[in-house]
């Protein structure tokens, strides 16, 4: 069984991880060690390769993985930058104000239009050396014209799937899916999953 540390300060990314992986000890990196990172990137697998390596080369020995990910709305075009989709309402705003905002911003865009993405990336490094990394997609679906800000709870703080509808689910919002019906979809954290625990397998060979 390998440890692995998760470079992040989000309980919830952390938790996903490790239910993709029972048979490891899934944590997240120590307090003390600095997660700062700019993510002055132009990709999300180059913004999580340097977060793995920040935090590796202060964890000598340790597998770390940092993962890094956003919103694709194709119809937006240069209106919509995936890599700010955390930041682009602004420092210190809530999950439903986030969620709003991007309501608004698409405000405009009809039918086909409101097809949406999400892309995430996650890497590997050892000694502050990236060893591995990969980029996933999860199935399209299509954006929400309202927000229900009850479902906002349900995602454990992240506010896209409140607003994020499933067409191979009839219609409903990712944040109402069954555990049953996730499992149906693949999504980024399954592709991922499946990738890092074929490279732990090798690693621990």
């Amino acid at each position: 069984m390998s440890r692995v540390l998760v470079a992040t300060r989000n309980p919830t990314k952390v938790g996903t991880l490790a239910s993709l992986f029972p048979g490891h000890d899934v944590r997240e990196a120590p307090g003390d060690v600095s997660h700062g990172s700019p993510e002055y990137g132009r990709t999300f697998a180059a913004n999580a390769i340097e977060k793995a390596e920040v935090v590796s080369a202060q964890m000598p020995g340790e597998i770390v993985v940092a993962t890094d990910g956003g919103l694709l709305i194709p119809a937006l075009g240069e209106a919509w930058d995936p890599l700010r989709t955390h930041r682009f309402a602004g420092a210190g705003v809530s999950a439903a104000d986030r969620a709003r905002s991007l309501l608004r911003v698409a405000g405009a865009l009809r039918g086909l239009d409101r097809v949406i993405g999400w892309q995430e990336a996650l890497a590997v490094a050892v000694d502050g050396r990236h060893r591995a990394s990969w980029v996933a997609e999860s199935p399209p679906g299509e954006l929400a014209t309202t927000l229900h800000e009850s479902l906002l709870g349900a995602t454990d703080g992240f506010w896209v799937p409140a607003i994020w509808r499933c067409p191979e689910c009839a219609g409903k919002r990712l944040a109402d899916l069954t555990d049953d019906e996730r499992a149906t979809r693949f999504d980024h954290w399954m592709q991922l999953g499946a990738a890092l625990s074929g490279w732990l397998a090798e690693y621990e060979r």
